[in-house]
C-alpha cells in the first residue's frame, strides 16, 4: 500500500488541517435565537418522526403487523420529512462545496497563499489538510441528514408496500414486509451512503478550489466536478459493461446487474439501491413466488452493489484529490517527493 492510500494520509490532523478547522468555526455565522430555536425545534421533530418511521418498521416487519397505521395517523409529517431531508441534502452538498471551494483560492485571493507554500508543508498535506477540516466540519449535520434518509427511506417503504400491494391482486390483500436484517443493513447503507457523499463533495471543492483563482469560480466548478465525475463514471461503466456483455457473457448476467446498480447508485447516493432493490424490486420477485409469509425472505445481494458503490466512491475521494495535489503544485506548492527529501 502506497503512502498516498493510507488511511492515515486522508485523515490527518495535521497543522493545515487544525488551521483550517479554526478558521471554518470563526467564519461560522450564528443564527439569532429565534431562528436557533426553530432551527433546534424543526430538527428534532424531523428526527422523531424519523425514528417512528424507521422503528415502527422494523417493529412490524418482526412481530408480522400492517405498519400502514404509522402513515395513516402522521400525515402529513412523513411527506414533510421527506421533502425537508431532500432539501437539506441539497442545502448541505452547496454548504460542503461552498466550505472546500473557499478554502484554497481564499489563501490565494488573501495573497497568503506564497506564505503557506514557502513553510514548506507539500501540496498532500495542504490538500488532504483542507478536505479533512471540511469533512470534520460537517460530520454532525450529515450525521443527522443520515437519520432523517433512513427515517425518510422508511416511510416510503410503508407507503409502497401499503398502497400498492393491498391493490396488487384482488384476492390476495397481504402486505409485505421486508427481513428485519435487511432494515438494520439499509439504515448502515443509507449512513455510509450519507458519509461517502459528504467526503466527495468535499473533494470535488478542494479540487476546483486548488485549480481557481476565485472562490466565485472554484464553487461553480466544484458542483461541476462532482456532477460530471458521477455522471462520467456511471455511464461509462455501464457503456464499459455492455459493450462487454454484448460478446455472449450471458452466464454473468447478475454479476452485470450488480456492477450497473452499484454505478448507477453513484448518481443518486443510493436512493434507488436502498428503495427499490430493497424495497420494491424484492416484493415483486416475492409476490410470484406465492409465499405464505408476508416477510420477505433476507437477499444479500444488495450488498454486494453497495460494496461497489462504496468503492467507486473511494476511487472518486482519491483521484479528485490527486487532481487538487496536482493543480496545488503547478500553483507552485512543494511536491511530495521534494518534502521527502527535505525531511
Amino acid at each position: 500500500m502506497t503512502s498516498s492510500l493510507r488511511p492515515s494520509s486522508f485523515f490527518t490532523n495535521n497543522p493545515v488541517s487544525r488551521a483550517e478547522r479554526t478558521y471554518q468555526q470563526r467564519s461560522a455565522r450564528q443564527p439569532r435565537p429565534w431562528r436557533r430555536w426553530l432551527n433546534r425545534t424543526i430538527k428534532w421533530l424531523m428526527i422523531t418522526i424519523a425514528l417512528i418511521l424507521f422503528g415502527g418498521l422494523l417493529i412490524a416487519s418482526i412481530l408480522l403487523r400492517d405498519p400502514s397505521p404509522i402513515i395513516e395517523k402522521l400525515n402529513p409529517l412523513p411527506n414533510l420529512l421527506t421533502v425537508l431531508t431532500f432539501m437539506y441534502h441539497i442545502s448541505l452538498m452547496f454548504q460542503t462545496i461552498s466550505l472546500t471551494a473557499n478554502s484554497i483560492s481564499r489563501e490565494k485571493e488573501a495573497q497568503t497563499w506564497d506564505m503557506l507554500v514557502l513553510t514548506g508543508i507539500d501540496a498532500r498535506q495542504i490538500v488532504r489538510g483542507k478536505w479533512w477540516a471540511a469533512v470534520q466540519h460537517q460530520l454532525p449535520q450529515y450525521l443527522l441528514l443520515g437519520v432523517l434518509r433512513i427515517g425518510a427511506t422508511a416511510g416510503l417503504a410503508i407507503g409502497v408496500s401499503s398502497s400498492l400491494y393491498r391493490g396488487y391482486s384482488a384476492y390476495d390483500q397481504r402486505i409485505l414486509l421486508p427481513h428485519p436484517a435487511s432494515l438494520i443493513f439499509a439504515a448502515v447503507v443509507i449512513m455510509a451512503f450519507t458519509l461517502a457523499n459528504l467526503a466527495f463533495s468535499a473533494a470535488c471543492g478542494v479540487m476546483a478550489s486548488a485549480a481557481s483563482q476565485r472562490s466565485a469560480i472554484a464553487i461553480a466548478r466544484g458542483f461541476g466536478n462532482q456532477i460530471l465525475l458521477s455522471l462520467i463514471t456511471s455511464i461509462g461503466i455501464v457503456y464499459l459493461l455492455s459493450r462487454i456483455f454484448s460478446y455472449g457473457m450471458s452466464g454473468l448476467s447478475s454479476f452485470y446487474t450488480l456492477i450497473i446498480t452499484g454505478a448507477g447508485s453513484i448518481i443518486d447516493n443510493g436512493l434507488t439501491l436502498t428503495t427499490t432493490a430493497i424495497y420494491v424490486d424484492y416484493f415483486y420477485a416475492y409476490y410470484a413466488q406465492n409465499i405464505g409469509s408476508p416477510r420477505i425472505p433476507l437477499s444479500l445481494e444488495w450488498l454486494v452493489a453497495a460494496l461497489i458503490s462504496m468503492l467507486l466512491y473511494g476511487l472518486l475521494i482519491w483521484f479528485t484529490l490527486w487532481r487538487a495535489e496536482k493543480s496545488a503544485i503547478a500553483a507552485m506548492a512543494t511536491p511530495v517527493y521534494q518534502s521527502k527529501i527535505s525531511s
